[in-house]
């Protein structure tokens, strides 16, 4: 391996990691104003999210697995939406339509338990990608702007899941627990597993270099007789269907019910974990566990140990964004897309 690629990536890990440090850093200076000392606290913090000395069936590693799991693929979701050029906060209604898909499939349709969560999962995804495509098709043939549009549709997806009468689902939808008395199931595989095959299909295959050449490279990419709106609506429908498989997958492996609100999943976690983690699907995944832990130390190690308000685990995710968008550049830019189309 040369010089040039080991000094590439330890700038790539340098970049991902240095939000987090600053941001704990100015997380500081808040438990500071709050009459604590901030070590002591984030170590409390950090083994009430991370560790597993609680016990069996109690360990807070598995439950930060449990919240990364719909929030890895919220924050893929939002990777390829905007590698594919669209700046879509759609990723809450997309999840809701695909919950209320698995939920629909989960308790009207009587399977066998080994082909249940498939089918329902999967019919959470196509729901999830096909409301993704909405806002895709508003931005291209009428010129709705897509952050209207995705935020729009967010409270329109609400009020049409609403609509349906979701009951709770048959056992043999049901994705069982990893490990008794916990809710992690085969949901953090499929999430793992997702965010792998994105990275081979954006980087690795034809369409994903023209949805991130469209993006990046427009003009270029005009010019080399590439598709304009098509990948963008694939982009957009993928998104979608990432969207509706973490809904899904919440339904059938954590609540066993419709629900309307996630625990795991505020509206802005996609945006928030793609940006952290540069837009890249490794990235996603090491900050989706990150936001897991720190929910569960922000209840346990904060508010319970500490005596510290849990927003504050709310403040250190907020200040992660602030700190990534201060670092204002472009991982690829024109030129370089170019050479590697051309390559």
């Amino acid at each position: 391996m040369s010089i040039v690629l080991i000094t590439h990536y330890l700038k790539r890990i340098s970049s991902l990691l240095s939000p987090v440090i600053l941001s704990l850093l100015v997380g500081g200076l808040l438990i500071l104003a709050a009459g604590q000392n901030p070590l002591s606290t984030y170590a409390r913090l950090f083994k009430a999210g991370f560790s597993c000395e609680v016990g069996p069936g109690r360990c807070a590693l598995v439950t930060a697995l449990q919240f990364a799991t719909p929030l890895i693929l919220s924050g893929l979701s939002a990777t390829v939406a905007l590698r594919g050029g669209f700046f879509s906060i759609g990723q809450s209604g997309q999840m809701l339509f695909g919950a209320a898909a698995a939920s629909w499939l989960g308790a009207n349709v009587s399977l066998p338990s080994f082909i249940h969560p498939i089918v329902a999962l999967i019919g959470a995804a196509f729901l999830g990608g096909l409301w993704g495509l909405v806002p895709a098709l508003l931005k291209s043939f009428i010129g709705v702007n897509e952050i209207i549009a995705t935020l729009l549709l967010n409270p329109i997806a609400a009020v049409l899941v609403s609509l349906t009468w979701l009951p709770g689902i048959h056992a043999s939808a049901r994705l069982s627990p990893l490990i008794p008395s916990t809710k992690l199931s085969a949901g953090i595989f499929i999430a793992l597993t997702a965010a792998l095959l994105i990275y081979l299909f954006l980087w690795h295959s034809t369409r994903g270099m023209e949805i991130r050449a469209n993006a990046n490279a427009p003009r270029f990419a005009l010019y080399g007789g590439m598709p304009l709106i098509k990948p963008m609506l694939l982009a957009m429908v993928l998104s979608g269907a990432l969207a509706g498989l973490a809904g899904g997958i919440e339904v059938l492996g954590v609540h066993y019910q419709f629900i309307s609100s996630f625990s795991a999943v505020n509206d802005f976690d996609g945006l928030i974990i793609a940006f952290a983690g540069h837009l890249h699907p490794a990235g996603v995944v090491l900050l989706a566990f990150l936001l897991g832990g720190l929910r569960t130390g922000s209840i346990v190690g904060l508010q319970i140990q500490s005596g510290i308000p849990r927003e504050l685990g709310g403040a250190l995710i907020a200040f992660i964004l602030i700190f990534v968008a201060t670092n204002n550049h472009s991982e690829i830019n024109e030129q370089d897309t170019a050479n590697m189309y051309l390559r």
